[in-house]
């Protein structure tokens, strides 16, 4: 407690009169109208309010407070926690492949299904080597090239009476994976070239034709063909193998459409190809490369997770050269792929790629990483590696995924138009094993080419002091419309949801007198001045009773001119505030806040540096007067001083708790609909973790939707009304004497 002299040292040097007539930008005063202080309202309304509160002295100090939140504050919670559900459709209720137009007839709508497992491959090479060189080769159909062989072993009479059929009659072929570029460089270096250019995508990429495809991947088929023999100890001149360009579509169909579903029907299918497949080579250009390190082009690309987890037998395919002639040749050696996969899991604990050490880990020791850890990196992973491979619309990553998962989908359900859209789709077969929270609660903002699943992005690593992640709601992706004539829209439920409201206006204490420690002395000082003034004011009345009402109600006035002027050095400490930090006043939140209570900073603390919270972007942003998407943001805990950064699409308004991650708790920033009990779908506009007292701060919320479309501007900026001049940003410089200097 502070003594009579500190109080009045701190009612001195921080009260601000001028405050009384016009409150400072961003704050709002304690009227009962007007309150915005660029309100044409607010000048009379504080004029209003001193006449009153000195006409009226003696019962003013008696009357409700002004500055407690406005009725829409707590109304736009009461609804939050009202909001009721609307009815939506489960993504699973109609099966993307049951809508496809055929012939100009519309398949009757089905439901999603799981798909079986062990799926075959269409088609194979059949070629035949002659020392170190290919004499033929040709495409056939697997199931007839297995019967064929059947009759050669006398086994086709027993299959078409049932009998058994051995893994070995099944299986016996190669599968080759290897990175495209690789095979690329190497058809560069062996002076090939192309008849024709190949096309330039808007985005950069370039565009092979299939025919130039298999004559770059031929080379990889005539390194294997020099390699071979080291391997090849039964001396078969006939092998079987799956060469992708080779054998994703029948090479008798020359139809660029037809032949592009049959390629996108069988990548869906890539990894029971390569889990059936006898043995599997693993290829890339770089010298003396083991491919199980991130130098490795193979290792990064998409499809290398299916390819891979499952096989029994790695041929690694490495390049090297030799010094003496100074010419590059290949070389083969065996492992089992038990362990080659645990040199990749060693490999990826060394560059603390957690992810895909954990899916190695899941593969290798089965059980020991459960499905809902494993699908996690599964998917986390997906992304990365689409992302590092410049396919940011995610066209095959439902494809690559199918089959790693515990439920896979049907290959007609798995579009590759949307990638979100496949993963959606993919998830929810998966419901039984992992819940969607673990996703959302790690990716950043999405792309702003996501027209829909805009509550996912790109999702952030783990790292050491953050890797914990524990869900505290179910999320579900569902379809919902906004009308009951809107079309359907993708969005999320989140199930159970506590939220925490965000205001991004200060209110001004006016009780600040009567609940703030540093003004007790002076409170008390003052109620008992007042009340031994007044008892003498009470007895002159028995005297002179003019006299009498005079001396009380000059009292009363002085009492109540006292607590207002009190009520101009502190503000509200209530709820969490979100600050802009492009539009605070010299563009720094916390230091703004101290100069409109003095005694903020005495508890301020920042959540994040030393407690290594998930981070998902920088928020080192210059300050400007037109800053573009996203932009820093400071939320601080009015009522404990602690502080984070977030950066954002557009001001929030509430935060959705989603789970424990790391030290803190991991919420989604959304900007919802603050007028409306119906079911509404909010947006979501950014992440942050805040510390674990929160949960105790969050209230229950009725049903949270999240979804919506990609906001087009014409500059790219934020389109909310500040509640800070433009001319006051960046221009703000502190004056002597002020709190905070």
């Amino acid at each position: 407690m502070s003594s009579l002299s500190e109080s009045w040292r701190i009612f001195t040097k921080n009260v601000r009169p001028g405050r009384l007539f016009q409150e400072e930008r961003g704050v709002k005063g304690p009227l009962w109208f007007g309150r915005n202080p660029d309100s044409a309202w607010h000048g009379i309304a504080n004029f209003l309010r001193l006449f009153f509160a000195i006409c009226l002295a003696p019962i003013w100090s008696f009357l409700p407070s002004a500055s407690s939140r406005p009725a829409k504050e707590l109304i736009k919670r009461i609804l939050w926690g009202l909001e009721w559900a609307n009815t939506p459709d489960a993504v699973l209720l109609e099966s993307p492949g049951s809508l496809i137009l055929e012939k100009g007839t519309l398949k009757v709508p089905s439901s999603g299904q799981y798909a079986v497992t062990g799926n075959k491959p269409h088609w194979l090479l059949k070629v035949e080597f002659r020392g170190k060189t290919i004499v033929s080769q040709h495409q056939v159909k697997y199931g007839r090239e297995r019967e064929k062989k059947g009759e050669e072993d006398g086994l086709n009479q027993s299959r078409k009476v049932g009998g058994p059929r051995t893994r070995s009659q099944l299986s016996r072929y190669t599968a080759i994976s290897y990175a495209f570029d690789s095979a690329n460089e190497i058809f560069k270096a062996s002076g090939q070239k192309l008849d024709s250019q190949p096309d330039i995508t808007p985005g950069g990429k370039r565009k092979y034709s299939l025919a130039s495809r298999k004559r770059i991947a031929q080379v990889v088929l005539d390194e294997y063909a020099r390699t071979r023999e080291t391997v090849n100890s039964e001396g078969n001149d006939i092998e079987f193998i799956w060469l992708d360009e080779f054998c994703l579509s029948d090479e008798e169909i020359t139809n660029e459409e037809e032949c592009k579903e049959q390629r996108d029907i069988e990548l869906g299918q890539l990894a029971d190809i390569f889990r059936r497949a006898e043995q599997v080579v693993v290829f890339c250009h770089v010298e003396d490369c083991d491919h199980t390190g991130f130098d490795c082009p193979w290792c990064q690309r998409l499809f290398t997770l299916g390819e891979i987890l499952y096989t029994q037998k790695v041929l690694v395919m490495t390049r090297s050269k030799d010094w003496d002639t100074q010419k590059s040749s290949s070389h083969i050696v065996v492992v089992s792929g038990q362990d080659f996969r645990v040199d990749m899991q060693a490999r990826a604990a060394e560059k603390k790629m957690w992810h895909l050490y954990n899916i190695m880990q899941h593969v290798t020791n089965s059980g020991g990483v459960p499905w809902q850890s494993a699908i996690h990196s599964l998917v986390v992973e997906a992304i990365r590696r689409d992302k590092a491979g410049e396919f940011n619309d995610h066209r095959f990553l439902g494809k690559a995924l199918n089959g790693l998962l515990p439920r896979r989908s049907q290959l007609g359900d798995l579009h590759g138009i949307n990638g979100w859209a496949d993963l959606a789709w993919l998830l929810e077969l998966n419901q039984g094993y992992y819940n969607t929270t673990l996703l959302v609660a790690v990716c950043k903002l999405a792309d702003p080419t996501v027209q829909n699943y805009r509550w996912w992005g790109e999702p952030i690593a783990p790292k050491e002091g953050s890797e914990r992640l524990e869900a505290l709601v179910t999320s579900i992706p569902i379809q919902i419309r906004k009308h009951k004539d809107s079309p359907h829209e993708p969005a999320l439920s989140i199930i159970s949801p506590k939220s925490i409201a965000l205001t991004h206006w200060l209110q001004r204490d006016s009780s600040a007198l009567y609940h703030r420690r540093e003004m007790k002395s002076l409170k008390w000082w003052m109620i008992g001045s007042a009340f031994v003034l007044s008892m003498f004011g009470f007895g002159i009345c028995f005297v002179d009773l003019a006299a009498g009402i005079v001396i009380i109600w000059l009292v009363a006035i002085a009492y109540v001119i006292l607590e207002l002027l009190v009520g101009t050095i502190f503000v509200k400490q209530d709820m969490w505030f979100v600050a802009e930090d492009h539009n605070v006043p010299g563009g720094n939140a916390h230091r703004w806040l101290e100069r409109q209570d003095p005694f903020f900073n005495q508890s301020a603390a920042e959540w994040g540096p030393r407690q290594l919270i998930p981070q998902w972007g920088s928020w080192d942003l210059k300050n400007n007067n037109t800053p573009t998407k996203p932009y820093g943001v400071t939320l601080i805990d009015l009522r404990t001083g602690v502080w984070t950064k977030a950066i954002v699409t557009s001001r929030p308004n509430d935060m959705v708790i989603l789970a424990v991650h790391g030290s803190g708790i991991t919420c989604m920033l959304l900007d919802r609909e603050e007028k409306e009990v119906k079911s509404t779908i909010a947006t979501k506009v950014g992440m942050a973790n805040l510390p674990p007292f929160a949960l105790a701060q969050s209230e229950d919320s009725g049903t949270v939707y999240v979804g919506g479309k990609a906001k087009k501007s014409a500059d790219g900026r934020h389109n909310r009304r500040s509640p800070y001049p433009s001319s006051s940003v960046g221009k703000y410089v502190p004056k002597e004497g002020e709190p905070g200097v």
